[in-house]
């Protein structure tokens, strides 16, 4: 698994982040675990696990914390429990 810390392999005692659409397939990977206390630490996590190709979306992507949008949570400081689910959406468009 691309990146993958085998500390954190098989673990389900950490959150999850999952990619969808473009993120997915930039990072040709689906998901990972994570060892990150909140949603910043996340995304500099897909920063330096996936760099420019990923990066890119990432200023005005959708993230969800257990389904509900970090925005509406504490956005970047939302903290993460164990097994928590992260979502990242890129931004979508079209009508």
């Amino acid at each position: 698994m691309k990146g993958m810390s085998l500390k954190l392999l098989g673990r389900k005692d950490v959150p999850t982040v999952k990619l969808f659409a473009t993120l997915r397939k930039a990072a040709g990977e689906k998901d990972f675990r994570s060892d990150a206390r909140n949603v910043a630490e996340v995304l500099e996590e897909v920063e330096k696990r996936y760099g420019d190709k990923v990066s890119r979306y990432l200023r005005n992507c959708i993230i969800l914390v257990n389904g509900q949008n970090a925005g509406y949570l504490k956005g970047k400081r939302t903290k993460l429990e164990e097994e928590d689910e992260v979502s990242i959406f890129p931004p979508l468009a079209g009508g």
